[in-house]
């Protein structure tokens, strides 16, 4: 066979064909006029060489594969081994990258320092500079503030679920962004009153609600009445946290239709319908016999 009926069977260039040859991986015979003339074996040893490069097989370990120094299996388990240990550190990379780049959870103070305990970080607004942790960003170097809103459901109270909102903040510099979560939200008009000066991406118009309605009440009464429209026509995180998606993930195993769950869970359950039944509130759905929990969803 001539090189280009190779090319054209095994769709392959002429320049990798005449690579594998100057490795030492193929030597097709050269006829009377000194072209390549490819044999049976020729091509077949092509094919293989092309299976192993689908599966990343370097080069040099094809040519230990075809000279009898490894097998095709040590080389292939080595190479997933690579594999695994090379998506272990992009894992840890990712991790990183996100930890880098995700929004911090902080309480913010103007013009003097925190002085309670909190389990957050903190963001200081001074006179020229912010402060955050080792990392100082002054005022000329911001080329603005964006500010945005999320909300998270906080503890279940009577089975009433209670909103939390919470103002984002991203300050955009020359060469970074810093995006922060703001916890303590009844000082947050001090840090409106600090950023409104400068350039700002404000779609929900938060400065001037922070400024005009310092009463708290009032305040959430606002944020509540208006947010769900803000979330579905800004894409806000509604809710970005839930102590309803805190689930336990447990092992379950289905047997007859019924699912078998750890004693622990059942006694929780128990305990959890005893207390539901003191308060004559009916539960259709959740069914506990003996051993077994069965579950029916209607929609």
């Amino acid at each position: 066979m001539t090189t280009h009926e190779v090319e054209e069977m095994l769709s392959i260039t002429k320049k990798t064909l005449i690579y594998y040859e100057n490795e030492g991986l193929v030597k097709p015979a050269r006829d009377s006029n000194n072209y390549r003339n490819y044999n049976q074996e020729d091509v077949s040893r092509i094919k293989f060489i092309l299976l192993l490069r689908e599966m990343d097989v370097t080069i040099e370990e094809i040519k230990q594969i075809i000279n009898d120094r490894k097998s095709i299996r040590d080389v292939l388990e080595n190479k997933k081994d690579m594999i695994k240990k090379q998506h272990l550190d992009l894992e840890n990379i990712d991790e990183r990258i996100n930890n880098y780049i995700k929004r911090r959870k902080v309480k913010i103070a103007v013009d003097h320092v925190l002085d309670y305990g909190t389990i957050y970080d903190r963001l200081y607004f001074y006179k020229d500079y912010l402060q955050y942790g080792q990392t100082k960003i002054n005022y000329s170097d911001v080329k603005y503030f964006k500010l945005s809103m999320s909300s998270s459901i906080g503890l279940m109270r009577v089975l009433v679920a209670h909103m939390n909102y919470y103002v984002d903040l991203d300050v955009v510099t020359q060469h970074d962004t810093y995006s922060f979560q703001i916890m303590n939200n009844e000082v947050v008009y001090q840090m409106m009153e600090r950023i409104k000066a400068y350039p700002l991406e404000d779609p929900l118009g938060l400065v001037d609600i922070y400024l005009n309605k310092r009463d708290m009440v009032q305040l959430n009464q606002y944020i509540n009445r208006h947010f769900r429209k803000w979330a579905k026509e800004y894409h806000l995180d509604n809710p970005r946290e839930s102590i309803l998606k805190k689930r336990i993930k447990t092992k379950m195993f289905l047997n007859k239709n019924y699912l078998i769950i750890n004693d622990r869970i059942i006694m929780h359950i128990k305990c959890v319908l005893s207390l539901l039944m003191r308060l004559s509130i009916y539960f259709p759905f959740v069914i506990v016999k003996e051993s077994f929990l069965k579950l029916s969803f209607f929609k």
